[in-house]
């Protein structure tokens, strides 16, 4: 059971919640949908998830991919990235723009996060104008999967 249900179940019993801040370095909290798969995609804005460009690369990425946003509903309970990955096994992380990643990491973005591998994609307006950018995209996502590169067509 992820943190997010386990609190949720806490506080419909009338429990008090505690929870541990974040520490420093992506403390973060992180809206979130319910997918499941093992790759997590990581949007500038909740927003973001009703545009037919992040509609497509859910499709492309197939099965229910996991995604987070930045800003979490208020009064939803968020996740924070670390959360994230040990809760969800999640083994490729896509983070969509600058905005995400200057947000979630101090300094220089890092190659691996927990057990998931890090990647810093363009932002959305860049992908949708952009072939070189989406080419990228597509073959990161292509990787993620463990499917054919897309250039051994």
């Amino acid at each position: 059971m992820n943190e997010t249900r386990r609190r949720a179940y806490l506080e419909a019993l009338g429990l008090d919640v505690w929870v541990q801040r974040p520490d420093a370095q992506s403390g973060s909290l992180l809206g979130t949908n319910q997918g499941r798969g093992s790759t997590l995609m990581v949007f500038p804005r909740a927003s973001d998830m009703e545009s037919e460009l992040v509609r497509d690369l859910l499709r492309a990425a197939g099965g229910e991919p996991a995604c987070a946003w930045l800003e979490p509903d208020p009064g939803a309970a968020g996740e924070t990235l670390e959360e994230l990955v040990a809760g969800r096994l999640i083994t490729r992380i896509l983070l969509f723009g600058g905005q995400p990643a200057k947000r979630l990491f101090a300094g220089a973005v890092p190659e691996v996060c927990g057990s998931s591998r890090l990647s810093v994609m363009p932002d959305l307006g860049t992908l949708a104008r952009n072939g070189p950018a989406k080419k990228a995209l597509w073959g990161a996502l292509h990787d993620a999967a463990g499917g054919p590169d897309p250039d051994d067509r």
